[in-house]
Parts: structure tokens; sequence; C-alpha cells
């Protein structure tokens, strides 16, 4: 299993008002994409309804290790929100 997870550096915080963004990929797919909005409107099923798959990412994470499948994680801070 190949973990990327992405991240805002501190070019684009500084470049957006502080704002952020946290990205999960696993095998090459997006499963978890969170960034800051407005804190008024902010709530599990607009802002952070990614959240949902965490079991999900739990569970085949288990089963890779079962499997004997490598689990490797790689963290990339980035300039601009792809």
């Amino acid at each position: 299993m190949k973990i990327i997870e992405k991240l805002s550096s501190d070019k684009f915080l500084e470049a957006n008002d502080y704002r952020s963004f946290y990205e999960i990929n696993i095998d090459g797919k997006q499963v978890f994409s969170f960034f800051d909005g407005e804190p008024e409107d902010a709530n599990l099923l607009r802002d952070f309804s990614d959240c949902y798959n965490i079991v999900d990412a739990l569970k085949a994470a288990y089963e890779a290790g079962k499997n004997g499948e490598p689990f490797d994680i790689e963290k990339i801070e980035l300039d601009d929100f792809e």
C-alpha cells in the first residue's frame, strides 16, 4: 500500500491567507481531501465529508498488512493545491 500525504507548504499558507489543505492518496487514488473553508460553514457534510472514508481506509491497511503487502508513506509539501 502506497500512501502519499500532501499538505500545504509555508509558501502556500502565506499566499492563501493561512488557509491550508490536506490530502491523502492511497495507491494513486485520492481518498481524503480537506481544505480550509469559511469557519462558519465548516461542517462534516461540506468541508470534512472525506472523514467518512476513514474506517474503509483502516480496513484496507489492515488487509494489506495481513497479505504481507509493503506499507510505504511519502509526505509532500505543495505550493499549489492540485
